[in-house]
């Protein structure tokens, strides 16, 4: 019984360790929120500012803080960028792709992002 109950514990600390992919059978998923909408609509609430672009920037870093949990080795993606940095690669991408999606542009701007990540906490 305490060799069961060792396990189950194991088992149920390690578990968030383990990398999950979910999405259906095709690897499709549904994305929430201003991600959904193309890079011209994203660069004009950036120039509009107020309730739209917050909108924008809440969804960037909670994508950001996604991958920050769910990527191996890494404390934060952005490294010695920060949130305005991040910002400003999205708006240079969003003008050379106007009509890429927000969720479309997000996994370059990690690819280049990535080799720089902080690892840990410094």
């Amino acid at each position: 019984m305490n060799s069961m109950k060792n396990a189950l514990l194991c088992l149920l600390f390690l578990s968030p360790a383990l990398p999950v992919l979910a999405a259906d059978e095709h690897g499709l998923y549904w994305i929430y929120g201003v991600g959904r909408q193309n890079c011209s609509t994203y660069l004009e609430a950036r120039k509009a500012g107020g309730f739209e672009e917050i909108s924008y920037k809440n969804w960037i870093m909670g994508y950001l803080t996604s991958v920050n949990q769910s990527t191996p080795k890494t404390y934060d993606i952005l490294g010695e960028s920060d949130i305005q940095g991040a910002l400003a690669w999205l708006d240079r991408h969003c003008e050379k792709y106007p009509a890429d999606t927000i969720y479309m542009a997000m996994p370059n701007m990690m690819a280049v992002l990535y080799p720089q990540r902080r690892q840990k906490k410094e």
